[in-house]
């Protein structure tokens, strides 16, 4: 229809498109902010988040690195010790049998550290999580964001494990390494006298080298326990600690012999039935079963009290 003046028509206004679904959902995507609904891989960021946090720190590469070095050293305190004169045995299981092959460099090791140091590095970094973040003030910026408590918490007790993990591999790694260096590898002798070969007795270390994950992820849970209680990462270190040795001094003595199947370190070094013929595994399993008691116990414990926690700092 045309216009007075022959005028050109006016051309009605273009409609707007609308915004379809995907150009919708596709902004959420990319988005990394905290108020973006989804994220790809949203299910492990709060455990990559905490696993690069213990990445940035100092003590991280030190406990790393003594992990590597005791190996080192008890190989070649050993192999002095011999050249010396000196013998071998006494101290800590295996540590006998590691002079004649380097298989048992690892147990040694783990058989060394697992009364009090690999406790000790697993308090430090559970008792660290979150009364460090309350420390340096961001535990409230954190929670200002819509995240649920209980996913964060259970992020940063599964980012603990990982770390301990990969400690304990350096340690597993470390001690075959050196011990081929100074002793060679060769088939192992069971505690029962048997002989197993290289294969089968690194399947074994393997699997005591799981079970002492399994014992230090009470440590864990207990120091994630006193970390939520204090905002002090030292008081949750040493409240930990001083726990766990009261603990070892109440079942060392005979009057509370009754407590000692109750109480997670009397499991401790269960690991040696691993290596009797055939394995031994009825303590085994008890203390997996107390380890999974007593870790889920505390963790669900940590999250309660964190939950109800009013977070100031």
């Amino acid at each position: 229809m045309s216009t007075p003046g022959n005028a050109a028509p006016i051309a009605p206004p273009a409609a707007t498109a609308a915004p379809d679904a995907a150009s919708l959902g596709a902004q959420p995507d990319a988005a990394h902010g905290s108020t973006a609904p989804r994220m790809r891989g949203h299910a492990w960021g709060p455990l990559r988040r905490e696993w690069v946090k213990l990445l940035f720190q100092r003590r991280t590469y030190l406990i790393w690195g003594g992990a590597a070095v005791i190996p080192f050293l008890i190989s070649l305190a050993i192999r002095l010790s011999h050249d010396q004169g000196g013998g071998g045995g006494g101290g800590p299981a295996f540590l006998d049998k590691v002079l004649g092959n380097g298989m048992y460099v690892p147990l040694a090791a783990l058989a060394v550290l697992i009364p009090f140091m690999l406790p000790l590095a697993a308090a430090m970094v559970g008792g660290y999580m979150i009364a460090g973040e309350a420390e340096l003030g961001t535990l409230r910026i954190i929670l200002l964001r819509p995240v649920r408590r209980g996913a964060m918490l259970l992020a940063k007790w599964a980012a603990a494990m990982l770390y301990l993990a990969f400690g304990a591999a350096i340690l597993l790694v470390s001690g075959l390494l050196f011990g081929w260096l100074f002793f060679g590898l060769h088939p192992m002798v069971t505690l029962s006298g048997s002989t197993i070969s290289i294969a089968h007795g690194f399947g074994l270390t393997l699997l005591v080298y799981l079970f002492g994950l399994a014992a230090i992820s009470t440590m864990v849970s207990l120091a994630l326990l006193c970390s939520v209680v204090t905002d002090s990462s030292l008081t949750a270190l040493i409240v930990t600690v001083v726990i766990y040795i009261a603990i070892n001094i109440v079942i060392a003595f005979s009057y509370f012999a009754w407590l000692r199947p109750w109480v997670f370190p009397y499991y401790y070094s269960e690991f040696l039935n691993f290596f009797r013929d055939p394995v031994y595994w009825r303590p085994i399993v008890k203390g997996i079963e107390s380890f999974a008691a007593w870790s889920v116990g505390l963790t669900v414990a940590a999250y309660i009290m964190f939950r109800r926690k009013d977070v100031l700092s």
